[in-house]
């Protein structure tokens, strides 16, 4: 990788970052946040939302996460890189199983962060990735009633 590739990279994902951190502000009302309110836990509609993630890239079910990902969506991977929804689709790891264990929901407005643990059959790239269980972060933001997804980071390590 070029010194040139990954500025373009780091500012690629600081632009996606001020446009994730602008949808979701967008989405809780801009002008009524209310800085001192407090989340509230949504364990059920995180794990909700999360399975569906994890079992359309099972399935490969790319119309559906053409549906379900955010325009802006992210996928922020263990190298540090950031994948558009366009590539991330296009180029779906092999994610053969997966358990998902200490989903925790916390929803503002329409917003919705998930942190949890989950534990993977997955090749990224050719690289096996642990089957121990690995931190992830997702978030999602509901638009007229449906929630989509805006960015998903997996936290694991991949093996040498």
């Amino acid at each position: 990788m070029t010194i040139r590739s990954a500025r373009a990279i780091k500012s690629s994902s600081a632009l996606i970052g001020a446009i994730v951190l602008t949808a979701v502000l967008s989405a809780c009302g801009g002008s009524s946040y209310d800085t001192s309110a407090k989340p509230t836990a949504d364990n059920a509609e995180a794990l909700t939302q999360v399975t569906r993630f994890f079992d359309d890239v099972v399935k490969k079910d790319q119309t559906d996460l053409q549906r379900f990902l955010a325009p802006n969506f992210v996928q922020q991977r263990t190298t540090g890189i950031g994948i558009n929804k366009e590539d991330y689709i296009k180029g779906l790891p092999d994610l053969y199983s997966y358990k998902l264990v200490d989903v925790a929901g916390s929803r503002y407005g329409d917003s919705l962060t998930a942190t949890y643990q989950a534990s993977t059959n997955l090749i990224v790239d050719g690289k096996k990735y642990p089957k121990a269980p690995v931190p992830f972060l997702s978030t999602f933001v509901r638009v007229n009633g449906e929630w989509y997804m805006v960015s998903n980071g997996n936290f694991g390590i991949v093996k040498k």
